[in-house]
């Protein structure tokens, strides 16, 4: 996992420094109507870390990796990004995954290994698993960062 948490800090430190080269008034403009603006995606990512925090934490008490899906159109309406500062959003965004590293870091190989056959990953997660075959919590943190690459290279293009 060490080159994973290498890639997962670098990319915090890479895009940090791309997000902040964008302007306030950028960071609140929709490509089309109906589309999130750069602020409600990265919006989106933070709610995506308060979420992938609890299945990380759950991942390790829990017998199974079933865990709730989210309504993330409604959270990123209901918090209304839109108004927030840019930098305060670069600067949660960047806080809470330095918490998630931190708490991946701590948990035993031997957990992040185990293979569990009651899942909901087909249902809550970006890449592509099947309902009958095993999977491992390390498989929900690989693809936590995958989901967040892909949206923060729609905010870079």
């Amino acid at each position: 996992m060490k080159d994973f948490y290498n890639d997962f800090y670098n990319t915090l430190e890479t895009y940090e420094k791309k997000l902040r080269a964008i302007s306030e008034e950028k960071s609140s403009a929709r490509p089309t109507p109906g589309k999130w603006s750069p602020k409600e995606i990265l919006g989106h990512l933070i709610d995506s870390a308060i979420n992938n925090t609890r299945r990380i934490v759950l991942g390790q008490i829990q017998d199974n990796l079933i865990f709730p899906g989210y309504r993330q159109d409604d959270w990123v309406k209901l918090q209304n990004y839109q108004k927030e500062d840019w930098n305060f959003l670069i600067d949660l965004w960047k806080l809470d995954n330095l918490h998630i590293i931190h708490i991946v870091e701590e948990i035993p190989e031997s957990v992040l290994k185990k293979e569990h056959t009651e899942h909901n990953f087909d249902q809550i997660l970006a890449e592509s698993f099947a309902k009958d075959k095993p999977v491992k919590l390390e498989d929900l943190i690989r693809d936590y960062l995958v989901h967040m690459k892909h949206h923060l290279n729609q905010i870079i293009k």
